[in-house]
């Protein structure tokens, strides 16, 4: 897992020279359906969005979407449950388009966009990802992200981001919680959701200011068994920027980590590659292999079984 996460640029690359062809004409807002790593690309596109941007991690779809919505259906294997129910709903109702490797929403769904197979889904976000970051910006539906930058940046500081992660990674202690502010909290979800599935940790995220009103109060007990994560931008916001040195005399062990960059959506991705490089690195410190997701597994096959015996 280790050297596929490495190669994260590289796939970043590669998935920038796709091209999504579908018309957005009189669309009104963006709905996307996903779970897991299928679906965190749509959490850090949210934030650029310029339309009302929904992300779905449900069987059901919200009452609101219509046919003036985009509901873009993003599964690596085609096969989740979630999204397959949730597409099937949809497409009565919207317009509607598939990011996946296949399975049966690529049978389903004409407009789609094929993305290369045999990887994790948690390891694919680069397909999953940038393409419709691209395509969504080509049609002046997104903020200023630029995605050249974000290539230059991790191209150009590979080295730096391993050895970044690495220490990062030997450093935590106990559980992790890491806690991000805007297109940073969904960030520190990505970096939860790593150090689940690749180092088989428990680990938590928040999101500035919201845990300040309530998350805060915990630390009132005793901290030791928790190492906090702050994902941060040096030009951040002045009153997030106080919040975060509040919470560095308050809590226990902190470890921040700052953003490179210029434009947001760069510095975002850069935190992103880290996180990911950091979960496997933990992971091969505690000997524990990152790649296979058994209990996932089961659980899928338990649900399967279940569904048949039901029916």
């Amino acid at each position: 897992m280790l050297e596929i996460v490495k190669k994260f640029p590289e796939q970043v690359e590669e998935a920038m020279k796709m091209d999504i062809e579908f018309s957005v004409k009189g669309i009104k807002s963006i709905a996307v359906a996903g779970m897991g790593g299928s679906a965190i690309s749509a959490d850090i596109i949210k934030h650029f969005s310029k339309l009302p941007f929904f992300v779905i991690r449900d069987y059901k779809i919200p009452s609101f979407l219509n046919e003036y919505t985009l509901f873009i259906a993003i599964s690596y294997s085609g096969n989740t449950e979630e999204t397959l129910t949730c597409y099937k709903k949809a497409k009565r109702i919207c317009k509607t388009f598939a990011i996946t490797s296949g399975g049966k929403l690529s049978e389903m769904e004409e407009n789609k966009l094929l993305i290369p197979k045999n990887m994790q889904p948690r390891a694919a976000i680069a397909y999953l990802l940038f393409p419709l970051a691209k395509f969504l910006a080509k049609n002046n539906l997104l903020y200023n992200i630029d995605l050249e930058e974000t290539l230059y940046i991790l191209k150009s500081n590979k080295e730096q981001m391993q050895y970044a992660a690495e220490k990062i990674a030997n450093s935590i202690e106990g559980i992790p919680l890491i806690y991000g502010y805007g297109v940073m909290a969904s960030i520190a979800k990505r970096w939860r959701q790593q150090l689940n599935e690749n180092a088989k940790m428990t680990a938590f995220d928040f999101s500035l200011p919201e845990c300040n009103h309530n998350e805060l109060e915990a630390w009132e007990r005793n901290g030791k068994d928790f190492t906090c994560i702050f994902l941060r931008n040096k030009d951040e916001d002045e009153k997030i920027k106080k919040r975060f040195e509040f919470m560095k005399e308050v809590y226990g062990k902190v470890i921040e980590v700052f953003s490179i960059g210029k434009n947001d959506f760069a510095k975002a991705i850069y935190l992103l590659h880290i996180g990911d490089l950091v979960s496997v690195y933990k992971a091969a410190i505690d000997g524990v292999e990152a790649e296979p997701v058994d209990l996932i597994a089961k659980l899928k096959k338990f649900l399967t079984q279940h569904s048949r015996s039901s029916s």
